[in-house]
């Protein structure tokens, strides 16, 4: 055995009950084994002999006939040699009997060739005719067998066309293969008109173009299968062409060829499409794209059920090898696509002369693409195909002509709202309460702080604007498109609202803030001031008039913040950072004045740092910062106006015996009722962290004005000290707890000078000082000394932090300190 497996199986063929297991038995199975074994090795070896003999003289023949094919190739070798000089010998001796020999035997090649040529060439004739003739007997009978000779003649054409390209031959056979090509093509144009008929008249029994959805009938059913056969077999016609049949253009510019079923199914709708929409129908209007457009969804969507549910099947069952695979509902909808291309390159050059029908058809065109994706998963056969919108972007004239009509459409409302008397006047409140482009209110910065920001008319309308020219473009495919309006039409629209308010602003100043110098003769100073109110309206006049511009750029500043945030621009800026030049061209075409926030977006395209509105939003916040500063101005011109009596008081210096003032100066209502007014019109009306810092700003300049005007120009007495103390405490500081918690704080400068003219020193207690005050514990000697020693700093420092003084230096403490009546006996 060959193994123990083998004498597995054997014992168990054999041996099945104990009765095999005899002894005598077993001998004899193993001799009938044994004999059965030699038999076969004998068998065998005879085999292998007889193998190893035929082998041994087919190597012989192989050998002896090498050996005759080298000696018949020398031998041709020397043949041709002897005949090429026997040629050349005696080609030039003319007139002898060997060269008349030599014409004739050539005479004769050339006749042998022709000859054979000859019977090639009708040979291939003869095939491509009894191909012909089999297939168009079958075509009616079995369609589908009639299409194996069609194939078979597509494959001997193609097989003489590649003899005839790798052994080059006179231009006769060339002619044989333009015979086969003809024969070809008018084989297919028959079969493919005996296919067609029969699948038009499927069509027919299924009242074609009528939607056809299921599930369906019995009768219907029956119907179904004959369009299912006829549809199959136009595809096995042309899946039966060669793939360079087809292949009249080329590689990447071939038009996309729809299947010819679907080609066919599509005849009666374009029919149906022409006589509505490009005939004399009532239905054939240039200003109405959306009619037609709408009609080709619609019939897509009626027939897609059908297309999904049955055809689509069959087109997966024929077998096309095609990558990637065919979509019938895209050939179907990319068919349905060309009646819409044809349309739109007849009615755009009607409509080059009407920017609002223009407009308006570029934008329905680029909804009904976007609406193909979106409904229907539609994908262009080829990723190269174009779309309904690339028929009039794809051309120069017709996309220059909509970009202008944008650009005029947009120019034009930016004027009418600029030029509108109410321009800066506030939105109402149901509109001018959501001016943030994603629906936010655009409320302070100030967290938690409850009051809204009301844009002006303008801002909220200039947003909506510039946000309908990004819906106007944001379908556009084109990267270097979008970026052209975006440049060349948002952004100019941002910076003219720039140049508006900010031109407005340098007016502002020049007429209420600039002092006019006097001179002999000139007008009283209530008319050359910084404002009067029969000139002005007075100081909230002017400053709702500054907030209304505050209000705008504001506004527009959060806008653009959103804009930033926007998916749409971020794509488009990370699109521009991977293709620079293209960003770059616009760039290029535009002037160097043309867009003031344009010019900083070529400075690194590919990694921008910025957002295309970088610019812009920091031109606006910049001028936002610039009224906010002109606010503080405002409210600090109209104190130093109406503080002149106050800063006009000459008894600071005076003694009396009367008890320390309960209330503040009389000649302080007025500047202080004013400072009311106008940080209360402010703090109504600004964010609560702008406000903050306007507030702060205000207490700055009034501070400032104190110092100069007040404490360093006047000697105190105690209660001269005690009364700028209860105008502090009681005047400014008070006013200013309806805003801020410790007003105090923001004029520290102010806070630290009044506790040094108001303390007293150790040793110096006064009965009638303030109960509050404690006396300071360093004589004022001491005291002078400490601030002009160096080495006693710390000890000055700690005497200083008990009673909060942190801010003053120790001149300015050394010049308040020279203001008091009671410490002028004792400075040297």
């Amino acid at each position: 055995m060959d193994s123990p497996q083998e004498s597995q199986f054997f014992l168990g063929d054999y041996i099945k009950s104990p009765n095999d297991l005899d002894l005598n038995k077993l001998k004899t199975l193993l001799t009938k084994r044994t004999t059965e074994q030699t038999q076969l090795d004998q068998k065998l070896n005879i085999i292998r002999q007889e193998t190893q003999t035929v082998l041994a003289d087919s190597r012989k023949k192989a050998y002896k006939e090498q050996t005759s094919l080298r000696e018949l190739d020398t031998a041709l070798q020397k043949t041709t040699s002897d005949l090429n000089e026997y040629d050349v010998k005696h080609n030039q001796q003319k007139n002898t009997d060997q060269h008349l020999l030599l014409n004739n035997l050539k005479n004769l090649e050339n006749k042998l060739r022709t000859t054979e040529y000859a019977k090639s060439y009708i040979k291939a004739l003869l095939v491509a005719s009894e191909l012909s003739t089999k297939s168009l007997n079958l075509v009616k009978k079995d369609p589908e067998a009639a299409i194996v000779p069609f194939r078979q003649l597509t494959k001997l054409r193609a097989h003489v066309k590649n003899q005839i390209d790798q052994e080059p031959q006179d231009g006769s056979y060339q002619n044989l293969v333009n015979q086969l090509e003809k024969s070809q093509h008018k084989l297919w144009k028959e079969l493919n008109q005996v296919l067609e008929n029969n699948f038009k008249d499927s069509l027919q029994s299924l009242n074609w173009p009528t939607p056809i959805r299921p599930p369906y009938g019995l009768q219907l059913r029956s119907k179904l299968e004959g369009f299912e056969k006829a549809f199959h077999h136009l595809l096995l016609l042309q899946k039966s062409l060669e793939p360079e049949d087809d292949k009249t253009e080329p590689p990447g510019e071939k038009k996309v060829e729809i299947p010819i079923p679907i080609a066919i199914m599509l005849q009666d709708l374009s029919l149906r499409f022409r006589f509505h929409f490009e005939g004399s129908k009532p239905t054939n209007r240039l200003d109405k794209p959306e009619w037609y457009l709408s009609h080709v969804k619609t019939t897509a969507s009626s027939h897609l059920p059908f297309l999904v549910t049955t055809v689509q099947p069959i087109v997966d069952s024929a077998g096309l090898d095609q990558t990637p695979r065919i979509s019938v509902k895209d050939f179907f909808i990319y068919g349905l696509q060309q009646d819409v291309a044809r349309k739109l390159k007849k009615t755009i050059p009607r409509i080059l002369n009407q920017p609002s029908w223009l407009s308006h058809t570029v934008h329905e065109v680029l909804e009904f693409d976007k609406s193909l994706e979106n409904e229907f998963a539609y994908t262009p056969p080829r990723s190269s195909d174009k779309r309904s919108a690339d028929v009039i972007l794809d051309n120069p004239e017709w996309f220059g002509a909509w970009f202008a009509a944008e650009r005029q459409f947009a120019q034009t409302r930016y004027d009418e709202i600029i030029q509108d008397r109410q321009a800066f006047e506030a939105e109402a409140e149901e509109e001018g309460e959501d001016i943030g482009s994603n629906g936010k209110s655009l409320g302070s910065g100030g967290g938690g702080d409850p009051r809204n920001i009301k844009g002006t008319k303008s801002s909220v309308k200039i947003l909506n604007l510039i946000e309908s020219v990004t819906e106007a473009y944001r379908l556009v495919p084109s990267l270097q498109q979008r970026f052209r309006f975006l440049v060349e039409i948002q952004l100019t629209l941002l910076g003219h609202y720039h140049q508006r308010i900010y031109s407005a602003l340098d007016s502002f100043e020049a007429l209420s803030l600039i002092r006019s110098v006097p001179v002999p003769g000139a007008l009283p100073e209530s008319v050359t001031g910084v404002m009067t109110a029969t000139e002005t309206g007075g100081t909230i006049s002017a400053l709702k008039r500054l907030y209304r511009w505050w209000a705008s750029a504001y506004t527009i500043g959060e806008g653009i913040r959103d804009w930033s945030e926007d998916d749409f621009f971020l794509d488009m800026q990370y699109q521009v950072s991977q293709n620079p030049k293209e960003a770059q061209t616009v760039m290029d075409s535009l002037p160097a004045h043309e867009n003031m926030f344009a010019l900083s977006l070529s400075s690194n395209w590919e990694t921008p740092s910025n957002s295309f509105f970088a610019e812009a939003l920091n031109a606006f916040d910049m001028l936002s910062q610039r009224i906010e500063k002109l606010f503080v101005k405002i409210v600090a011109k109209e104190w130093a106006t109406n503080a002149r009596e106050y800063a006009k008081k000459d008894t600071w210096w005076q003694t009396s015996s009367e008890q320390l003032p309960g209330e503040i100066s009389s000649e302080l209502y007025v500047p202080l009722q004013g400072l009311r007014i106008a940080c209360q019109f402010l703090y109504s009306t600004l964010p609560l962290s702008d406000y903050l810092s306007v507030y702060r700003s205000i207490c700055e300049e009034i501070q400032e004005w104190y110092w100069r005007n007040i404490i360093t120009q006047n000697q105190f007495s105690k209660q001269g000290s005690s009364q700028l103390e209860a105008d502090m405490t009681l005047g400014i500081w008070k006013t200013g707890k309806q805003w801020v918690k410790k007003p105090e704080n923001y004029t520290k400068r102010l806070k630290e000078a009044t506790k040094l003219l108001t303390m007293t020193f150790d040793g110096e207690q006064d009965k009638d000082a303030l109960a509050s005050q404690a006396p300071f514990n360093l004589s004022y000697n001491v005291f002078m000394k400490y601030l002009a020693d160096p080495k006693q700093q710390s000890v000055l420092q700690a005497e200083l932090g008990k009673l909060g003084i942190e801010v003053l230096s120790y001149g300015q403490m050394r010049d308040v300190l020279r203001r008091r009546n009671d410490m002028l006996h004792n400075w040297n």
